[in-house]
């Protein structure tokens, strides 16, 4: 065992970490902000692009679309490379966190925010009061999903990046035919390591927003109380 191929690969870890972190946050969280406006205005105007045109980019193979993006950019003036990486990862990203969202966003009860609303409250004011707090977890589990998606993009980071852009997956894929294994081997821990430590986040955080974890831990923190004052009132007697 030794941790010369650590050390030897380093700096450049920490470089293709950078980017990769940066493109799976930008690309993850405009996803999730797309994903709630679709529903939230499903939930308003009973009216919502079918699931199946949203699945698009899931069912129809990487590459047609990307070499359509690629003709796209090729007529704009200028270098587009990073900008059209970036809205490839939000377009594959943004099916998964939009399928993850959904089920929550159809399991939660309306009249939980139009009591809200029949109490003063404006729709916005009920939204973040009552509405986020619910679906909060559902939130930051699909938040977590989407930065996966993201980390996992080898076609798009190396067809619209035109190699300029490398992160984790793109360096991995390369070294994976090479020679020493256990220098790929390094690049495939990191790769994996790091949708672990979010969706971990995601989960601890989840857990402890989740109202109703809270008010049973009030209630049993309420139940311990009274049977410790009662416990010391009946040894008083």
């Amino acid at each position: 065992l030794s941790t010369r191929f650590w050390e030897q690969e380093s700096s450049n870890l920490l470089t293709l970490a950078a980017n990769s972190l940066i493109l799976g946050l930008v690309s993850a969280t405009v996803a999730l902000i797309f994903a709630v406006g679709c529903l939230e205005y499903r939930d308003k105007y009973h009216q919502s692009v079918p699931q199946l045109v949203i699945a698009i980019p899931m069912l129809i193979p990487q590459l047609s679309i990307l070499f359509g993006i690629q003709i796209a950019i090729y007529m704009l003036p200028g270098q587009w490379h990073v900008p059209a990486t970036i809205w490839a990862h939000i377009l594959f990203a943004f099916p998964y966190v939009y399928l993850a969202l959904d089920g929550p966003w159809r399991s939660f009860d309306q009249r939980l925010t139009q009591t809200a609303r029949s109490l003063g409250h404006s729709a916005t004011k009920a939204w973040w009061a009552v509405k986020l707090p619910i679906v909060l977890p559902a939130i930051l589990l699909a938040w977590a999903v989407g930065l996966s998606v993201s980390f996992s993009q080898y076609l798009p980071t190396q067809l619209l990046g035109a190699g300029r852009i490398t992160t984790l997956t793109t360096e991995a894929v390369s070294l994976a035919s090479g020679q020493d294994r256990r220098i790929s081997a390094v690049y495939g821990l990191i790769q994996a390591f790091l949708p672990l430590v979010f969706f971990g986040l995601a989960l601890a955080a989840s857990r402890f927003a989740d109202p109703r974890r809270r008010l049973a831990k009030q209630e049993q923190t309420r139940d311990t109380m009274n049977e410790f004052v009662r416990t010391k009132t009946d040894y008083k007697i």
